[in-house]
C-alpha cells in the first residue's frame, strides 16, 4: 500500500474524492472545522496510552485523525454526505450509502432521477397535504384534485368534497400559468428559469427557491421541466446542503436550505423519487420572528377520479 492510500485508507474517502472540486470555505467556516478537529484530537490523545501495542502500525491512530480532518474540511467546504436506498441487500433490505457531494452534485443527480420520471397522463392531478404553524392546532391532511383546465379546483376534506369554481394556476417570476398546457410551455433551460424565478430585486434568491418548492410540490410539472427546477436550484447563489434528516412525516429525506430576507426556508426531498417531501418556512424578524409554517406532501401524483 502506497503512501498516498494508505492516508485515504477509512470509511468515505471514495465518495469525498468522487464529490470533485468545491468552493473553498469560509474563514469562519475553517475556523470551525479546526476547532472541532483539535477538541477530537485532544480526546484521542487522552484517551490512549503512549505505548503502541504490538503488531499495530504506529500509523493508524495518526490515520483516525486525519479521517477526521479530511471529514471536518468537506463540511467546511460545503460538501455533506446523504444516504441514498436504491441498492438492496441479498435480504432484500435497503444498503444505505453515505455519499459526500456538494449541493451542485446533489440537484444535478436529482435533476436526472427527475428527467427519467414517467410524464402524467391522468385526469387530475392529486396533492394531499398536511400544513401546521407554530402555535396552531396541526390541521388534517386535505387532497387537492388540479384538473387539466385548471377551471376549477375539488377539496376533500373531512370525507367531504368541495368544488371551487374559477381560475386557479401558479406563479413564476412575471408569468402565471393557469393550466396543465402553460407548464409545457414553460422552458426547461434551468439558466431562464433562475432568471425568470429571480425577477424580484429585494427577494431575489428567496423568490427562486420558493417558486420552485411551490412548482415542484404542487404541480403537475413534467419531467423536463422538474429537471430544469432541479438544474436552477443547483446554479443558485445561497442554496445549502443539509443532509440526511426526517421530515414530520418520518420519512427520511435530503434537506436543502436558504437564508433569505425575513425567512430561512427550507426543502426535504427524497434524492430516490426526486419528489418533494416537505417545505418548511422560519420567520427570522418581526413578529413573525421564530414561527414556522410547515407544508408536508404526504403523497402527490396522477389520479383518474376524484376520491
Amino acid at each position: 500500500m502506497t503512501q498516498r492510500e494508505d492516508l485515504l485508507d477509512f470509511p468515505g474517502a471514495e465518495a469525498l474524492q468522487a464529490a470533485g472540486r468545491v468552493e473553498p470555505p469560509t474563514p469562519q467556516a475553517v475556523a470551525q472545522a479546526l476547532a472541532a478537529v483539535h477538541a477530537t484530537a485532544r480526546q484521542e490523545t487522552a484517551q490512549r496510552s503512549v505505548v503502541v501495542p504490538l503488531g499495530r502500525r504506529p500509523f493508524a491512530h495518526g490515520r483516525r485523525i486525519l479521517a477526521t480532518v479530511v471529514a471536518a474540511a468537506a463540511v467546511a467546504a460545503g460538501v455533506v454526505a446523504y444516504s441514498a436506498t436504491d441498492d438492496r441487500q441479498a435480504d432484500g433490505h435497503p444498503a444505505h450509502q453515505a455519499q459526500a457531494v456538494s449541493v451542485a452534485t446533489f440537484l444535478d443527480h436529482t435533476a436526472d432521477v427527475a428527467y427519467a420520471r414517467p410524464a402524467a397522463s391522468a385526469r387530475y392531478w392529486k396533492v394531499r397535504t398536511k400544513v401546521s404553524q407554530t402555535g396552531a392546532k396541526p390541521a388534517p391532511a386535505t387532497d387537492y384534485y388540479y384538473a387539466r383546465s385548471m377551471d376549477a379546483v375539488y377539496v376533500v376534506a373531512g370525507g367531504q368534497t368541495h368544488t371551487k369554481p374559477g381560475t386557479f394556476g401558479w406563479r413564476l417570476g412575471s408569468k402565471e400559468l393557469h393550466s396543465w398546457s402553460d407548464l409545457d410551455r414553460l422552458s426547461t433551460d434551468p439558466t431562464q428559469l433562475l432568471a425568470l424565478m429571480n425577477s424580484s430585486k429585494e427577494y431575489a434568491g428567496q423568490s427562486a427557491f420558493l417558486q420552485a418548492g411551490a412548482l415542484l410540490g404542487d404541480t403537475p410539472a413534467g419531467p423536463k421541466l422538474r429537471a430544469g427546477l432541479y438544474r436552477a436550484l443547483a446554479r443558485l447563489h445561497g442554496v445549502k446542503l443539509v443532509g440526511t434528516v426526517k421530515d414530520s412525516a418520518g420519512r427520511t429525506g435530503t434537506e436543502l436550505v436558504f437564508n433569505g430576507v425575513a425567512s430561512t426556508d427550507h426543502m426535504v426531498i427524497d434524492p430516490k423519487t426526486s419528489a418533494l417531501l416537505e417545505t418548511s418556512s422560519v420567520g427570522t424578524k418581526g413578529r413573525d420572528r421564530g414561527n414556522t409554517t410547515r407544508i408536508t406532501y404526504v403523497s402527490v401524483g396522477p389520479a383518474d377520479k376524484i376520491g
